[in-house]
């Protein structure tokens, strides 16, 4: 039984969209990083850090790091996992708490 041309035409759009997602689109990995007391001036130097203005001991920069603030902490994302592994180690030998969605 041939198709009806509607239902071609939502296939091939599915075709394109998937597509189009697929070059599109990268993994992105993220953290939440927990800390007692006030975290602006971690958050600021995750920036200078991102910026490649500082070093972390032997944690090699993160073009791509994104920083967001909260109340409780801040989140760190990015598409380089190792080098979000090594961050986390970094931030958890220096006594923060962190979370890691693998």
């Amino acid at each position: 039984m041939p198709k009806k041309p509607s239902e071609r035409r939502v296939i091939m759009a599915k075709k394109i969209a998937a597509d189009w997602l697929s070059q599109h689109s990268a993994a992105e990995y993220r953290f939440r990083v927990y800390h007692n007391g006030d975290t602006t001036p971690y958050v600021n130097l995750l920036r200078s850090f991102r910026d490649n203005r500082i070093r972390f001991g032997s944690v090699d920069p993160i073009p791509d790091l994104g920083i967001k603030h909260e109340v409780e902490g801040f989140t760190v994302w990015s598409n380089d996992w190792s080098g979000l592994q090594s961050l986390k180690t970094f931030l958890e030998k220096k006594g923060m708490d962190t979370t890691w969605i693998w």
